[in-house]
């Protein structure tokens, strides 16, 4: 019987970037790491600086991001991801422009530019002022360009404030990042500007070098369900923009009935509950114990608190309306949601019932008005979306870039920021006539004269921020969330794994004692002979470096294995080694740039 070959990869260079899975998560590649290893240590200014060096909305993204880096981070391989998100929070809510200081944070952008450019004479015009087109216009500005920004409403931050509801975002946050950026005085912004009616998209072109296009999906989609016209029968995202942004509607005796299982069904169930509706249903096909639910566990656990009803796994199968007025909705249990092939394809059992409701609100999808478009070439897929190169963001007519949802789709607001971001550098390459440029990484390693880290933080359990008892009716605009304090910040910072540090083996003064895979206690370690490997071509060449000859090396060569998903970087094997032949490496990193491909 043939044993089995086992394959091994030799680590490049992208291989040390990528094993931090927090930071390559994350749209822009925020170094995570970095700053949950600084507030750990109470170094807050640095760790602040950290968090906004790729993002200029690092205190957005510390309230109400949907935290794709915790998705990644391989604590939760663990047991529970870092609390990421919130870490970030608390570092915002001491070193961020909500703090009254407006331009220090521009100084800790490292993208391209400085906070003090010539102007380059060039102008770039960009639509929607949302963190899309407000990222474009911080990347651009500090390279010299003047930005204008269009904005149909009275105000600036998109679906910050037309979509999340008050009690979850503070206001001031917002307007303290937007403020910031608005230091650089070469931006302005043109609000109540709707393009299309107040300015021609073509006379947009006329004015600026170039144009971005970043309105956002703000239109609510309506499922097709008979009576689905009648006049209680309301898109949610209609009535989160008068709860946030004109005036709530009153729903006093008003039961109510929410379509859909997202983050933006459950801001307009908690909302309704804040415009005193008496009782509100949330139906949707995802099952939440499933885990088919895509509404994040914070909005989720927030409609719990709050008395929000949930109707899982029920799908919506008739509006009932009698005598002209509404009566509520028929749905049907789901038997399952997703093909064999994790497509969606829901299929139903025959068990209906029926939910009573005074309104209706339907929170199932969004789309965007592009109107403004007809007659300008701009290419628009079938899903209603503009068409563009994902890399540079460039749609089919040159000079015309897209970003943010109306170029991605229904995404986090950080995929918006990122899509600000990748514009800008094709931008600038395009209206210089100079290559593309790229982000890249470039690591230095260090290896530990010491390293003595007790295994006892892997105990430590995951502890999200506390929420405030907040009465929905009597309290409408609280806001729930309170910030950790400094310990509790520490404390969960302390839980990261620290990736970016690993073993590494000198074979030169290796005695063979076998002691590092002995004493490791995730089994991350193991020696092997040449011949228990499937050898691929760097490893021959890598072994033909060391010992001339793969003949020779078979019956010399023994192989240390690493399993980085195994790891849980406590040094041990580094303090049993008796020949220091094994020690912790850390890899850091700066960011440059570099022609893309």
């Amino acid at each position: 019987m043939t044993s089995r070959k086992i394959k091994v990869t030799l680590p490049t260079e992208q291989y040390y970037v990528d094993e931090v899975e927090c930071r390559t998560g994350c749209p822009v590649n925020t170094d995570a790491r970095g700053y949950l290893i600084a507030t750990y240590e109470g170094r807050y200014r640095d760790g602040y600086v950290i968090s906004r060096a790729t993002n200029p909305f690092a205190s957005i993204c510390g309230k109400v991001c949907g935290a794709p880096c915790e998705k990644a981070c391989r604590r939760g391989d663990v047991d529970a991801p870092i609390t990421i998100r919130s870490i970030k929070g608390f570092l915002t809510s001491k070193c961020g422009p909500e703090t009254g200081d407006l331009k220090t944070p521009l100084t800790y952008s490292r993208v391209r530019g400085s906070t003090e450019p010539k102007l380059n004479g060039m102008s770039v015009g960009i639509i929607g002022g949302g963190v899309g087109g407000y990222t474009c216009a911080h990347d651009l500005a500090r390279l010299g360009y003047a930005c204008t920004l269009y904005e149909k409403h009275t105000q600036s931050g998109g679906m910050l404030i037309q979509g999340v509801p008050i009690n979850r975002l503070s206001r001031q946050v917002v307007q303290a990042e937007m403020d910031s950026i608005l230091e650089y005085k070469h931006i302005q912004v043109k609000h109540g500007c709707e393009v299309g009616k107040d300015i021609s998209f073509k006379d947009i072109q006329t004015r600026h070098d170039a144009t971005f296009i970043a309105v956002g999906l703000c239109q609510g989609r309506m499922l097709p369900l008979e009576n689905g016209d009648h006049p209680d029968v309301h898109p949610g995202l209609e009535f989160l923009f008068d709860f946030n942004c004109a005036t709530p509607w009153d729903l006093t005796g008003k039961k109510c009935l929410v379509i859909g299982g997202g983050d933006v069904a459950f801001d307009v169930a908690r909302s309704a509950l804040r415009c005193k509706a008496p009782v509100v249903n949330l139906c949707c096909l995802e099952r939440e114990a499933l885990g088919e639910m895509t509404g994040s566990v914070d909005e989720r656990e927030g409609g719990h608190r709050e008395g929000v009803i949930f109707n899982d796994g029920w799908g919506p199968d008739e509006i009932v309306v009698e005598g002209g007025l509404l009566k509520g909705l028929k749905i049907k249990k789901v038997k399952r949601v997703f093909d064999e092939n994790r497509r969606f394809a829901p299929e139903f059992l025959d068990d209906t019932r029926f939910v009573e409701a005074d309104k209706i609100f339907m929170a199932v999808g969004q789309k965007a008005d592009l109107s403004f478009l007809d007659g300008s070439g701009v290419a628009i897929n079938p899903r209603g979306l503009i068409e563009c190169d994902p890399q540079t963001m460039a749609t089919n007519v040159p000079g015309v870039y897209a970003g943010g949802d109306v170029a991605l789709g229904p995404k986090l607001f950080i995929d918006a920021i990122a899509s600000g971001s990748h514009a800008a550098l094709a931008m600038d390459a395009y209206l210089t006539k100079t290559p593309r440029l790229k982000k890249r990484r470039k690591l230095t390693f260090t290896d530990a004269d010491t390293y003595d880290r007790e295994v006892d933080y892997l105990l430590d359990d995951r502890q999200e921020r506390d929420e405030l008892d907040v009465d929905p009716v009597r309290e409408p605009l609280v806001l729930g969330t309170i910030e950790y304090s400094e310990q509790a910040a520490s404390d969960q910072a302390s839980r990261c794994l620290l990736c970016h540090i690993h073993p590494t083996f000198e074979g030169d003064i290796c005695i063979l004692c076998g002691g590092c895979v002995d004493v490791c206690p995730s089994y991350c370690l193991s020696m092997k002979t040449l011949d228990q490997l499937d050898v691929n071509p760097d490893v021959t060449t890598l072994v033909e470096k060391e010992f001339g000859d793969a003949e020779v090396a078979s019956d010399a060569c023994s192989v240390m294995l690493f399993d980085p998903l195994k790891c849980v970087r406590c040094g041990m094997c580094a303090i049993k080694c008796p020949t220091g032949a094994c020690k912790m490496s850390t890899n850091d990193f700066v960011d440059c740039y570099e022609a893309a491909e």
